[in-house]
């Protein structure tokens, strides 16, 4: 099975894919994580270095060209990392997949349909999770440990000075449009305002129903 968890930033996706991880471990299931941008293969190009610096903000491209960089990373997570394990019949977690890149796309006044077709390669997972997060809630929590970064901001599409208002006024295109992709997919909305422990509680729930589903 294929799980993703994704959402907008600073909603707690991470914590929740361990704590997932954990779990399925701790009842003897063969479960398996897959990171945002942890391919080796492309991380130790030019490539690698080149997302992180944009992230930054110190080198600025065109959506487009962002877009395709972190294509690259999701196709070559697929086939080498996620695809190989679930043939071994693995649980394989996936910590952010392509519908953040998608809303963002679309945020930053990308194509719908062009985004949809650039990742005809990713199949759908068998269970989608969406953390839902109002945007302000995400910033404090990413303003309590380190600065917003320029992309999380927007910065690169918004003619903004402050970067928290921007923030806001992006992340708030992100939360939207991934709300409606969820749709498209029947992914599951999980209120993130819940505390961490009944949110990981929630997703246990959906894997159990899934997984009930698929054996059927």
């Amino acid at each position: 099975m294929f799980i993703v968890i994704d959402g907008i930033d600073g909603c707690g996706k991470s914590t929740q894919v361990k704590l997932l991880n954990e779990k399925l471990q701790a009842r003897g299931l063969p479960a398996a994580v897959s990171k945002w941008q942890d391919s080796n293969y492309i991380q130790k190009l030019y490539i690698g270095d080149l997302i992180k610096r944009i992230q930054e903000g110190s080198v600025r491209i065109p959506p487009e060209s962002r877009t395709f960089l972190l294509s690259a990373d999701i196709s070559y997570r697929l086939e080498n990392l996620i695809k190989p394990l679930l043939k071994k019949g693995q649980i394989v977690i996936g910590d952010r997949y392509i519908y953040k890149v998608i809303a963002q796309g679309i945020a930053r006044g990308l194509d719908k349909e062009w985004l949809r077709r650039l990742f005809f390669f990713a199949p759908v997972p068998e269970l989608v999770i969406m953390l839902d997060v109002p945007p302000d809630i995400s910033l404090k929590r990413i303003t309590s440990s380190r600065e917003i970064s320029y992309y999380e901001a927007g910065l690169d599409v918004l003619n903004a000075t402050d970067k928290e208002a921007a923030y806001l006024e992006f992340q708030t295109r992100v939360r939207s449009e991934m709300l409606g992709l969820m749709k498209s997919v029947e992914g599951v909305v999980i209120d993130g305002m819940h505390s961490v422990e009944e949110q990981s509680q929630m997703i246990l729930e959906q894997f159990e129903l899934k997984k009930k589903i698929l054996s059927v």
